[in-house]
């Protein structure tokens, strides 16, 4: 905030980030996301100086480690990222353990499923044998897991952590309201895609 006049050979700074709330005309109406106040800003200064986390020109493939070209990999790309430019990016979250309750109940309903299958087996007079083989197979290739897994992530927003010991980095996510609750940890070896200066990386 500027609370003196301004004049003439002023150097001014910004770091500010907006979501979009209306196009009139040439002006693009917008919300500032740290003060929460509307602001109304020219296309062209927006398509000349603002960096957007939503489009794209280019998609380009990578892998999660850098090539011995010298081609970078995503966990490059996203750690070269210094400042609080806008993107977003696409990762897994983390897997959950079932809770022994959980896994219980998974465990019972599949035993009780099986005692109807037999007793449908045996009054059809077909093989228990062969349909007991069967099962254990199924059963021993797809067992039953202790954990779920953790869905797809998809955050807009910027960084505010730019180390990391564990790969996890605290970003903001513009999409959630909630100025104190707004906090979210990226994997860095669980993302699968990133949109950041124009650009679609897509993990293969």
């Amino acid at each position: 905030m500027i609370e003196k006049e301004i004049k003439k050979g002023d150097i001014l700074s910004e770091s500010s980030h907006y979501k979009v709330k209306n196009i009139l005309g040439n002006s693009v109406i917008l919300e500032h996301f740290e003060s929460r106040n509307e602001v109304s800003i020219d296309k062209d200064y927006l398509h000349n100086f603002c960096n957007t986390a939503d489009s794209y020109i280019t998609e380009i493939k990578v892998t999660k480690e850098d090539k011995k070209d010298g081609t970078l990999g995503i966990r490059s790309i996203w750690e070269n990222i210094y400042n609080s430019k806008v993107f977003t990016v696409c990762f897994k979250k983390q897997d959950t353990k079932k809770s022994n309750k959980q896994f219980t109940t998974e465990v019972n309903a599949l035993a009780e499923q099986m005692c109807k299958e037999i007793d449908q087996v045996k009054a059809s007079k077909k093989g228990v044998a062969d349909w007991a083989k069967k099962t254990l197979h199924a059963l021993m290739s797809n067992p039953i897991p202790k954990i779920v897994e953790g869905e797809d992530r998809v955050l807009r927003g910027y960084k505010i952590q730019f180390e990391s010991r564990d790969g996890k980095y605290q970003c903001i996510d513009m999409d959630i309201e909630d100025p104190e609750n707004n906090v979210r940890l990226v994997n860095i070896n669980t993302i699968k895609w990133l949109i950041i200066d124009n650009i679609k990386y897509i993990v293969q």
